[in-house]
């Protein structure tokens, strides 16, 4: 029997213009009150979680930055975090050249990035020319993002990374609704799977009382790995490989809700 909901944002319950329906919202909140645990597990940090989903109050936990933190939605308050080392973080900016587009340093509430670029019409983060002040506000880092501009740059950057800096988990990116790809870079260790497993040993529920829904590259170990792993239909084909099932319908039609209504119970 499902005890815990866990669903991705971003192409999974988000739809192609980064909203929540109020069909997905209300019906999520009444599983959560029925006595479901509902979770989400994002790569984006906190305070944006909790904007693109109006607060998100049909969630009992939310794992943001790809398994960075964990955060009780009742308290607000952080159960589990795994915060890159400043330090570590300011080698990153070393990886910024003509082939870079920007490096983004992240915490809770902001997403803080480094770039020269004039990258018109993207209003997610605060771009700051000088990397010292980035880090100067940002001491608890929990994710960084590295853009290149073309393949085989973000391949020699990741490449590098993961050669040179063991305490450092790098996954290449990518949403299953663009060909664009990026380096997420998260302290060694850190996953969504990793931040489920550890929410189910606090909750004493078991790996197959687990639903995860997902899209993307970082949704593919917790949808491998979890007891049910349901792809989204628009889902890369990686991660429809690892998929026990696939829903019928899309981001864009509400496909987790019509997957739970149909398969639930």
């Amino acid at each position: 029997m499902v005890k815990m909901i866990v669903v991705d944002l971003d192409g999974t319950i988000l739809n192609e213009n980064r909203k929540i329906t109020d069909l997905t919202k209300q019906y999520l909140k009444e599983l959560k009150e029925n006595g479901y645990i509902i979770v989400i597990a994002t790569g984006r940090i906190y305070a944006s979680a909790l904007k693109v989903t109006d607060g998100a109050e049909f969630s009992n936990y939310a794992i943001t930055d790809n398994g960075a933190c964990l955060y009780d939605m009742k308290t607000k308050e952080a159960l589990v975090t795994d915060f890159i080392d400043p330090k570590l973080a300011f080698h990153l900016f070393d990886y910024y050249n003509e082939n870079c587009k920007y490096i983004s340093i992240c915490d809770k509430n902001n997403i803080y990035k480094y770039t020269y670029e004039d990258l018109e019409g993207d209003d997610t983060g605060k771009k700051i020319k000088d990397k010292n002040d980035i880090l100067s506000h940002c001491k608890e880092i929990s994710h960084a993002v590295i853009s290149m501009k073309d393949h085989v740059s973000l391949m020699e950057v990741y490449n590098n990374l993961i050669k040179k800096y063991k305490d450092l988990e790098v996954i290449i990116m990518q949403d299953s609704f663009s060909d664009e790809k990026w380096l997420d870079i998260m302290k060694k260790g850190t996953s969504k799977y990793r931040r489920i497993k550890d929410l189910s040993s606090m909750l004493h529920i078991h790996n197959d009382e687990i639903m995860a829904f997902g899209d993307g590259a970082n949704d593919m170990e917790m949808i491998e790995k979890c007891g049910h792993g349901i792809a989204l239909c628009n889902a890369l084909l990686a991660v429809k490989e690892k998929a026990s099932d696939i829903t019928k319908l899309d981001h864009n039609h509400d496909g987790v809700v019509h997957y739970l209504k149909e398969n639930l119970f």
